[in-house]
């Protein structure tokens, strides 16, 4: 399955982040000038970045970093429809990183899920514009997007994702390791979940947001 050119089921993260050998999702204007500024860094490509936080004038440009990372509207109109569902999106916890020149380059979201009652957080999709990938900005954003949700008090991640590639921000093995179980039956290297504040994550079956489709 992972790392020979499988596809992971829906709803995977991070398929056209850093890694463009991630496996695809098997379904699925101009910004005005005047928006804020961001904090960036030396003019060496996203890796340098602060990613901040998504706001009303982000819309568009998410859009197309989704529809350009992944060439399908599925992704794009899976943020658009988490974003419309008051019970799934989570003010804050949706960032994109703009490459030095400002240009909106990556964007990663985590949006309400349950494992049984508890709530929890489930990371997904997450994109890169293709002239920034292998560069670094995946990474940058999904680290300050944690990161965002450690200070709001989230304190489980779950993510359905490539392998060898969400390891490296303490990502593990849901069901083996905290016997987190997958609605469906995904490999187990591939479903994996975080303790975003150090405790014992809760036990049971992850329920994602129904724009997810996944009964």
């Amino acid at each position: 399955m992972a790392g020979g050119g499988a596809e992971i089921p829906w709803p995977c993260a991070g398929a056209r982040c850093d890694d463009d050998r991630h496996e695809r999702h098997p379904r699925i204007p101009r910004l005005a000038r005047g928006r804020r500024p961001r904090h960036r860094g030396p003019d060496r490509g996203p890796r340098h970045l602060a990613p901040p936080p998504e706001t009303a004038a982000d819309t568009a440009a998410v859009r197309r970093i989704h529809l350009a990372a992944f060439g399908r509207a599925g992704e794009a109109d899976l943020v658009d429809a988490l974003r419309r569902d008051p019970s799934a999106w989570l003010p804050g916890l949706s960032y994109v990183a703009d490459a030095p020149d400002g240009t909106p380059a990556a964007h990663a979201l985590l949006t309400r899920c349950h494992i049984d009652e508890v709530p929890a957080v489930a990371l997904a999709p997450c994109a890169v514009l293709p002239a920034y990938q292998q560069r670094g900005a995946g990474e940058a954003v999904i680290r300050a997007l944690l990161e965002a949700a450690r200070a709001a008090g989230e304190r489980t991640a779950i993510v359905l994702g490539h392998p060898p590639y969400y390891p490296r921000f303490g990502f593990a093995p849901a069901a083996p390791r905290f016997g987190i179980l997958p609605p469906q039956p995904w490999p187990d290297e591939a479903f994996m979940a975080l303790s975003l504040d150090g405790s014992t994550p809760p036990r049971g079956t992850v329920r994602y947001a129904r724009a997810f489709g996944i009964d």
